[in-house]
């Protein structure tokens, strides 16, 4: 009986993987960006923040951008093309726009000098990109 409820276990658990593995990869990126906000919102230093915003830049644009930002890293790196959200995932104009208005909010955060400011940026560029998932 145990055996027979471990393969039952096993089996059903091979089928959950095959499930997640065949289910687009859809908005990965703008999702990411988005929870590097909410770490931007969340920083304990500008440092720390401007981090976290030039990651949610990087998931935003392609590499080839010139507001990419090689030496921060970028989290969305093996996420759809590797091409950015607005390549990747905006499907049509309105969530172009709303990557875009995210993008501006970022770039706006990654150059604000202080906490109070990093903290505003962050909250509403987290919320843009809600919106946009």
């Amino acid at each position: 009986m145990f055996r027979t409820k471990a393969i039952s276990f096993a089996g059903a658990l091979l089928l959950a993987g095959s499930a997640v593995a065949a289910a687009p990869q859809q908005r990965i990126e703008t999702i990411t960006a988005q929870v590097h906000a909410r770490m931007a919102l969340n920083a304990d230093s500008v440092s720390a923040a401007h981090q976290h915003f030039h990651h949610v830049i990087n998931c935003i644009v392609d590499p080839d951008n010139k507001l990419f930002e090689l030496r921060a890293g970028n989290p969305c790196a093996s996420m759809g093309s590797s091409s950015g959200a607005l390549h990747d995932e905006a499907q049509n104009e309105a969530q172009k726009k709303q990557l875009q208005h995210a993008l501006d909010i970022a770039q706006r955060g990654a150059a604000c000098k202080t906490m109070e400011l990093a903290k505003i940026y962050a909250e509403w560029l987290a919320d843009v990109l809600e919106q946009a998932t």
